[in-house]
Order: C-alpha cells, then sequence, then structure tokens
C-alpha cells in the first residue's frame, strides 16, 4: 500500500478551489496591456481600496514586485535597508545588478528591523517584509514598523513593505490591511502564499509610484496580455480564503507542539503557518533529515531560516496540510527522529543525552505541549 503524500515545503502548493476555477472561466479575456481587462483593473482597484493606496499594479509574482519596487523607489547607487532574513538580502545581487543599489542587510536578535539602525546618510530606501519567512513566518509588529515609518519620513526616506504573506499577518492579528499598509509608502501583496492562487502578486502605492512601476514591468518582461482568469483567480483567493488562514496557523501550532514535545527537537513556536525546527540534536545534517522524511512520504526543506548554517528544517501549511495530516507529520517526523538517534559513544561516567531516550512511541498533543515554555 502506498504511503499517503504529505508536502510541507511551501504554502505556494495548493491547488485551486472548483469555485475559483469557475471564476476564471467566467473572466473576460481583454489586453491588459491595452488596459482592456476588467478584471485586472477589478483586482487592482480592490486591493488599492482594501490596503488604503491609491493605485495597484497586478505583476505576474511577488519576486518581480520587490525588483520594480527597487527600480522606482530607490536612486541607482543608493542603498537599500534591510534585515538579513528578509527576502531582498537572498536577491542582493539581483538588485544591485537590475537597480543598481547596494543591499544593506542588518542583523536582528529577533529579526525586526528598528529606526536607529543606519543614518540617513547611508540610506535611500528602508525595506521591512511581513511575515519574515525566514524567521518562521514571524509578525513584525505594528508598533515598531510604525515607529520605522515615522523614522524615515523625517529624514525624508521612503519605505517599502515586502507584503507577500500580509495576509496572514492580517488574519493572526485582527489588525486591518490598511493598517499594515499606513507603515509604507509603498508595498506588495502575494496571492498564491497560502491564499491559493496558481500566480500573482500585486504591487500598490500612490498613482505616480504605479505609473513609474507600469513602464518598469514592460521592461521586465511583466506585461500582461490576457490577464483575466489570473486576476479573476487572485481577487476570488483574496475574498475567500483570506480568512481560512486562522486553519493554517492552527495546524502549524499543533504540528509545532507535538514536535516539541520529542526530545529529539527543538522548536520555534510560529506566529503564523511556517514552523522551523531545529534538528541539531541528532547529530544529522538537515538534508539527511529530510531525505529520511521523504521516505517516510514527508517533503520538508532544510536549512531556510536564520542565521545561516543553523541545523534546521522547514515546515509551511496550507489548505492542501489539513489537521489530520498536520498530525500524521508530526508522527513521522518524530518517528524518523528515532531512527536517526546517534550511534552509542564511550563516555566516562556521563549518559550522553540520546541514551536517556527511550524507543518512539506514538504522541499525543498533551497540556505540557500547549503550555510549554517556548524559545
Amino acid at each position: 500500500m502506498s504511503v499517503e503524500s504529505i508536502d510541507l515545503r511551501s504554502d505556494t502548493l495548493s491547488r485551486p478551489a472548483p469555485a475559483m476555477v469557475q471564476a476564471m472561466t467566467a473572466a473576460g479575456l481583454g489586453d491588459d496591456r491595452y488596459g482592456e481587462s476588467t478584471a485586472t483593473r477589478e483586482l487592482e482597484e480592490h486591493c488599492a481600496a482594501l490596503f488604503g493606496k491609491e493605485s495597484g499594479l497586478f505583476l505576474p509574482s511577488a519576486t518581480m514586485s520587490n525588483q520594480i519596487a527597487l527600480k522606482v523607489l530607490a536612486a541607482r547607487g543608493s542603498t537599500v535597508l534591510c534585515e538579513t532574513g528578509h527576502h531582498l538580502d537572498q536577491f542582493a545581487a539581483a538588485a544591485g545588478d537590475l537597480a543598481g543599489v547596494t543591499v544593506d542587510a542588518v542583523t536582528t536578535h529577533d529579526g525586526f528591523l528598528r529606526p536607529p539602525a543606519a543614518g540617513p546618510a547611508a540610506t535611500g530606501l528602508v525595506w521591512t517584509e511581513n511575515t519574515i519567512t525566514a524567521h518562521g513566518g514571524r509578525i513584525h509588529p505594528l508598533p515598531l514598523l510604525t515607529s520605522l515609518k515615522a523614522w524615515s519620513s523625517r529624514h525624508g526616506i521612503p519605505v517599502y513593505l515586502d507584503g507577500a504573506r500580509i495576509m496572514h499577518a492580517v488574519v493572526a492579528t485582527g489588525i486591518a490591511p490598511a493598517a499594515w499598509a499606513a507603515t509604507s509608502d509603498a508595498m506588495s501583496l502575494c496571492f498564491t502564499k497560502g491564499l491559493g492562487a496558481p500566480l500573482g502578486s500585486v504591487l500598490l502605492g500612490t498613482a505616480d509610484f504605479i505609473r513609474a512601476a507600469r513602464r518598469y514591468r514592460l521592461w521586465y518582461g511583466g506585461a500582461l496580455h490576457q490577464s483575466g482568469p489570473s486576476a479573476a483567480a487572485a481577487l476570488w483567493a483574496l475574498r475567500h480564503n483570506s480568512a481560512r488562514l486562522a486553519e493554517d496557523h492552527a495546524n502549524a501550532a499543533l504540528f509545532a507542539a507535538m514536535l516539541a514535545e520529542s526530545p529529539h527537537f527543538e522548536v520555534t513556536r510560529p506566529d503564523t503557518n511556517i514552523v522551523h525546527v531545529d534538528v541539531s540534536r541528532l547529530h544529522r545534517a538537515p538534508t539527511e533529515f529530510v531525505a529520511r522524511a521523504a521516505e517516510t512520504g514527508v517533503r520538508v526543506l532544510a536549512g531556510r531560516g536564520v542565521p545561516a548554517g543553523r541545523a534546521e528544517i522547514r515546515a509551511v501549511f496550507s489548505s492542501g496540510t489539513p489537521r489530520r495530516l498536520a498530525i500524521r507529520a508530526a508522527e513521522r517526523l518524530i518517528a524518523v527522529a528515532g531512527q536517526c538517534r546517534p550511534t552509542r559513544t564511550l563516555n566516562l561516567g556521563r549518559v550522553p543525552w540520546w541514551d536517556r531516550i527511550g524507543p518512539s512511541d506514538p504522541v499525543t498533543v498533551s497540556a505540557q505541549a500547549q503550555s510549554r515554555t517556548w524559545r
């Protein structure tokens, strides 16, 4: 009998719901390059109103949104300030090549960029991210973002919000989208990160910002023609799947609590739908653990957190991983960890921790796991 596959590599893997497919089928096929796609205009106007921005622009991906924002907001030769864990830092080479900017990545203890990070003379653009993927989907608190925006405004420095997963922060905190958007001059939102659309991102800002972005979209090969079906899917996802993100957060918390009961793992309590698990106690490379997990039907990623080099794996929850699969995935990973325990070694009077661990038993979520002290 085949083993049921559980794919926790990303929240971009979920498939369109039947109702989303119907919305795509019903969408018109006007050419967006000539401003004739009514579905695309509806999406852009809806997002702009939702986040309190003047205008919006539909784009193929969040990465393209970010690169175009850099091109518009940051002068060539200037420095862009971000945190080491931000997606921008991973694409620093692209930012330098396409926009001619230098990325100044500051390492913080919690992933949160703060106002005194740099002086105005060194910074042409402040870059924020919410939620912060490399820090396990952590939510950058609104008060910190508000203070950062106030500091930047005093010095005449624009702020950009990479909001690929901003709806996760909205759902987890209950804070309105416009409140998050007010901490930036321009921002982006991705429709594939848990929302379930096949593709797409929207760039939001002033009318002047979007006019410039539309020109660079053409330069970068992102100009869309019959974009109606894709825009309709994105709008359906935003309207119908946003509230559902709370289920992903709950499943991630359950999964994390189960793993936290095991002595094999050290688990960071998730804010949203991304769980980072430290497997260093197993004395195995994360890639080896990932390969062994895949043999049991559980697919996760290795080493996607910060700082780089930590022995971590990452699991991400979406509509494709309901509660029963979250439980089953945790049970399988605990069993894999039991098989990966270090071999016995000679010790001089001290009992290694792994010799004090008994065989793997079926794991249930207990009050201890729910109330444990998390790091």
